[in-house]
């Protein structure tokens, strides 16, 4: 006797999950006498089932006969995979796919401009890769407390991982290649580094900075980055970590330098944000750092870390504000616990900048926190001189083919390569000494770039906008200030 159907269901439902309640609902059509609906609740049931089946048969096979590795959205080894994917065939010919725009390409002309990358998305994707079956698998997967994340996987057919290994090594390789000559830059997303986007390496001797100090400090971040200072480190005990601090007006060069080191010596370079930050967030990102990279922390001043003074403690002693668990900002102690305590890692170079030094509690610039202090001053006569130089050197000027091409025309009466120390000299002996940035001189021999000419001639009335310009400024702080002590 056959068993009944609320028997046989269960059974069926074990196998193929969540086919009980469709089939509970058609099962009178099924049995009915024949007709075009019970022909369609047929097909309709086969078609299900089908879908229903294959599921479970990849699911069986990925499983049991497939070696899968799961690459972190947060990995630099994410961007690594998914740049590989995109430059392959499969990657072209998918049904669905997500577009992104390139917005680091350096590609000029409206043709160029924004390229579209498309990658496979939402879906396993079947290819053939040096006569093996892979799947690649991308999607976004929901997290706690609303959070979404994309997630990206490549499984082989076959129980040999090596096989995958070797994958990944050739899109490390293609993505190395993308990256050749370029300095990544990494953020922070939440408590995970990510990389943000890569510049171009920018070469040490176009920075503009007093050449004895350029040279002390290249030698000095050389000597610690040399394999030999690790082990010398080692063997007396000593943590294996290097701090400078870079003070000075806006405008300087500060940041522009620490690009630079990160180029020069191959390195990628690690930004913090710490009005973002929490102590756990700071904490765990530190945990995170490469053994050889820089870390970044920008106008440190302007974050409002200070420690106050007890009433209750000797003069000269300070101790950090207490925080609550649920506090949402750094604090100094922690800052200063991640940068030189058990848990800090070594081999990083890290660097602070600051335009007010004086702001800073002396116990964060303290030698082992910060070994240089490096000052970046307003401009003097010799960096004047550099970067009239740098912006009218003649071998740089014609860099790049032809003149209309690289946007730099120049009349033939201002072929002034022989004559460029003369121009120097009397353009650096028109800009007053020591009261401007760099950052702004720079801005008015590029508005003249065509004309070194016209660039000296219009010193003095440059000069004169620029006073005016502080003026106006100072003013309108002094008129805020006085608004804000008569509330």
């Amino acid at each position: 006797m056959k068993p009944p159907l609320s028997e046989q269901i269960p059974l069926l439902d074990f196998f193929l999950p969540g086919l009980a309640p469709v089939l509970s609902s058609v099962w009178p059509l099924l049995t009915s006498a024949p007709s075009i609906g019970r022909l369609l609740c047929i097909c309709g049931l086969l078609l299900l089932i089908g879908k229903y089946a294959s599921e479970y048969l990849g699911k069986l096979l990925e499983t049991y006969f497939t070696s899968t590795i799961e690459v972190s959205y947060y990995n630099e080894a994410y961007d690594m995979l998914i740049s590989w994917v995109r430059s392959q065939p499969f990657a072209r010919s998918a049904h669905t796919s997500l577009a992104t725009v390139d917005l680091k390409s350096s590609k000029s002309g409206n043709a160029n401009k924004k390229p579209l990358h498309y990658s496979p998305w939402n879906g396993r994707f079947y290819f053939r890769h040096k006569h093996r079956l892979f799947v690649f698998k991308h999607h976004r997967s929901h997290g706690a407390f609303g959070h979404t994340r994309e997630e990206a996987s490549i499984s082989y057919f076959g129980r040999n991982p090596s096989v995958l290994r070797e994958l990944l090594d050739e899109c490390r390789l293609h993505y190395l290649g993308l990256v050749k000559n370029k300095t990544c830059v990494f953020e922070h997303q939440a408590e995970e580094w990510k990389p943000s986007k890569s510049r171009s390496k920018r070469d040490i001797s176009t920075v503009v900075l007093n050449k004895e100090l350029k040279n002390m400090l290249l030698d000095d971040a050389s000597e610690f980055l040399n394999p030999a200072t690790q082990t010398w480190y080692s063997t007396r005990g000593i943590h294996h970590q290097r701090g400078y601090i870079f003070y000075g007006p806006p405008g300087t060069g500060k940041s522009s330098f620490a690009f630079s080191i990160a180029g020069h010596f191959d390195l990628d370079i690690y930004v913090l944000n710490i009005p973002t930050l929490n102590n756990h967030t700071l904490k765990t990102l530190f945990t995170e750092l490469p053994r050889h990279c820089v870390v970044l922390l920008e106008d440190v001043d302007a974050v409002g870390l200070k420690r106050t003074v007890s009433s209750n403690k000797d003069v000269g002693q300070s101790i950090s504000p207490p925080q609550t668990p649920a506090a949402k900002t750094v604090s100094l102690s922690t800052l200063l616990n991640v940068l030189d305590g058990i848990g800090s890692p070594e081999g990083r170079l890290l660097i602070m900048t600051t335009n007010h030094i004086e702001n800073l509690d002396p116990a964060l610039i303290r030698p082992g926190r910060a070994d240089q202090k490096i000052e970046f001053p307003l401009a003097d006569e010799d960096i004047i001189n550099q970067i009239f130089f740098f912006i009218y050197d003649p071998q740089l000027t014609n860099t790049g083919g032809d003149e209309s091409e690289n946007g730099v025309h120049q009349n033939e009466e201002e072929k002034v390569d022989c004559k460029l120390p003369k121009l120097a000299q009397e353009f650096a002996a028109k800009v007053p000494k020591l009261e401007f940035s760099p950052a702004e001189i720079m801005s008015h021999l590029l508005a003249n770039k065509r004309s070194p000419l016209n660039a000296i001639a219009g010193v003095d009335t440059w000069v004169k906008k620029i006073r005016e310009e502080r003026m106006k400024f100072a003013r309108t702080n002094s008129w805020t200030l006085g608004d804000n002590d008569g509330l």
